[in-house]
Parts: structure tokens; sequence; C-alpha cells
């Protein structure tokens, strides 16, 4: 068993006073994002030498952990709280994580979108659709999105059904699984494929 005991004392220490981060581990959360990485090791999507890009990170709180063996990931997201969270008291011993501030749809963030080997998105719901980001067209890598139809606060690109969620995807992307998790409040949706 690989475990990290000192991200969980950082856990356990930051989680006292932010319920937001805790928010983060909810089993909601981990079973949509153990679904998404086992979805792409059974289609041998991951590789130790693959650079991965995830937009809109949030804390990272899950995914940075199953994908640390990757070469490099680059968290991005817009909310500077988050990010200096996960960066400074969470991941601050993960030597392979550049944390990035901003929006992804910045300009200045196409070159490292479209140069991964790996793009993922689990919070689709929370911007426009990924058609709209230039670097994706331009991009050959594997993509994984995930959205879902629980209209909430800060949702403001919620889809009703897969085919919904398809056309929201790139031209160039090619879809090679298709998959849903229900739970208590609606259903996630998860596409994962190659530009």
């Amino acid at each position: 068993m690989d475990v990290d005991l000192q991200l969980f004392k950082n856990i356990m220490a930051e989680g006292r006073n932010n319920t937001d981060l805790l928010d983060s581990y909810s089993p909601n959360q981990f079973k949509s994002k153990e679904r998404l990485i086992k979805l792409l090791k059974d289609q041998l999507i991951l590789n130790t030498n693959f650079e991965i890009v995830i937009l809109g990170c949030w804390y990272g709180s899950i995914l940075i952990p199953a994908l640390k063996h990757s070469k490099r990931i680059t968290a991005i997201d817009i909310n500077p709280t988050t990010i200096s969270i996960a960066k400074n008291r969470l991941f601050s011993h993960y030597e392979n994580v550049d944390w990035i501030t901003s929006d992804v749809f910045d300009e200045n963030r196409y070159g490292r979108i479209k140069n991964a080997n790996l793009i993922i998105n689990t919070s689709c719901e929370n911007m426009v659709p990924m058609k709209d980001l230039k670097a994706l067209s331009e991009s050959k890598s594997y993509f994984a999105f995930q959205t879902n139809d629980m209209v909430l606060w800060d949702h403001i690109n919620c889809v009703k059904n897969m085919e919904e969620f398809k056309s929201q995807l790139p031209d160039n992307a090619k879809v090679l699984i298709e998959d849903e998790i229900k739970d208590e409040r609606g259903t996630r949706f998860t596409l994962i494929g190659k530009l």
C-alpha cells in the first residue's frame, strides 16, 4: 500500500478549519475520481512519462496523489486560495507539480495544455464548453472530462445527458469511453478519448 503519511497529516491540519477542503474529499468526489483513474488505467492511458494538465483542479485532493508518479502535473485553477493551500500546505512535498492560478482559457496556458499527454477536467460544469478552449483543437493528447446534471450555484454549464456533453467536445475529439455515475444528487458524466 502506497500511503503518503505526510499528505495525511497535512489534510488533517488544514481540514480542521476548512470545510471546503473536506468537501473535496467527500465520498462522491472519491467515487467519481476513483472511477476516472480506473478507466484511464484500464485503457493504458496513464504513463509515468506523461505530462498531465488538470483544468479546474480545485485543491487537487484526489487526483494529485493518484497521478503522483507522472513526469509532471500542471494544476490550474482560477481560485488563488485553493491553489495556495494545495501548493503550500497540502502538496509542498510533491516536486513534480506546477500550481498555476489562472483561468484555463487564458492564452498564456495554451502551450502547457496543447503539449500535455493527458488533459483532465473533472469540473466541466464550472466553465464554458471544452470546444471553446482553442488549445484543445491544436492538441494530440488524451483527454478525460467529467461534468454533471446537478444544478448548483456555481455550476454554469450542467448537461442533461451524455449526448449534450459530447456536443461540447472539440471537433477533433474521438471518444473512447463513455461512463455515468449516479449518486443522491444526480448523474456525473465521463468522457475519455483522444484529440
